[in-house]
């Protein structure tokens, strides 16, 4: 293998890993299922996340910009937010957006 090619290989690897590290819709889901507990009053207990597209903040964490629906809504209308996340303690944590206030 060239320097050239082991360059890319490992180029290519540090690539993959960092987006695994990025959070899922699911990892999105658990972290908003997680804040109910504090944020019960605001919590939508029908509300279910298809889809999240995130990237990191300079400050740490993440932005995701979700796709979510209203189980409880007839038409199934999709709904759109961006929120923040970061991992705490080996699980997702819900900064801002949805049921959260934002602290700024």
């Amino acid at each position: 293998m060239t320097a050239r090619a082991a360059l890319l290989a490992a180029l290519a690897l540090a690539a993959g890993a960092a987006r695994a590290a990025l959070p899922t819709a699911q990892a999105v889901q658990a972290a908003y299922d997680a804040a109910r507990v504090d944020n019960a009053e605001r919590h939508a207990y029908d509300l279910v996340i298809e889809h999240a597209v995130c990237s990191q903040i300079r400050g740490g964490g993440y932005a995701c910009q979700i796709d979510f629906v209203r189980r409880a809504e007839p038409d199934k209308r999709l709904f759109f937010d961006v929120v923040t996340v970061d991992e705490r303690g080996g699980h997702w944590t819900l900064l801002s957006g949805l049921c959260v206030r934002s602290s700024r």
